[in-house]
């Protein structure tokens, strides 16, 4: 169902690994990889647990995390909160550019979301 959104996120970056829509609760609901990256699975679960505990933190006025990035080695992952219970989490290569997935994590989310309802 959302196999081709995550698809075309991971097709118009140059270096993208992979993406995945999951839930806060770890669960991964679908995901796209070019490459098998078994760590990514446990990337993501540390991600949503980690933006769960931020968004706890809102009650003390920290103001919305709509969107973390997390470097680990040669791979920076995205993170972007979609419908308030899941995220999309981009998996890219040290020669991606960044600022090219931040960007279509938010123009996918919109799109996500509608699916959702």
């Amino acid at each position: 169902m959302f196999k081709e959104k995550l698809t075309r996120v991971v097709s118009n970056i140059d270096g993208a690994l992979g993406c995945m829509l999951i839930g806060f609760d770890g669960i991964p609901i679908d995901s796209v990889w070019d490459n098998e990256l078994p760590q990514m699975g446990a990337v993501a679960v540390e991600l949503s647990n980690m933006l769960g505990k931020f968004r706890r933190l809102q009650i003390y006025d920290g103001g919305n995390i709509d969107e973390v990035s997390i470097t680990t080695g040669p791979i920076t992952t995205l993170a972007r909160v979609v419908a308030d219970e899941y995220l999309l989490i981009l998996a890219l290569a040290e020669t991606a550019d960044v600022g090219r997935g931040q960007t279509m994590l938010r123009l996918i989310s919109p799109f996500v979301e509608k699916e959702m309802l």
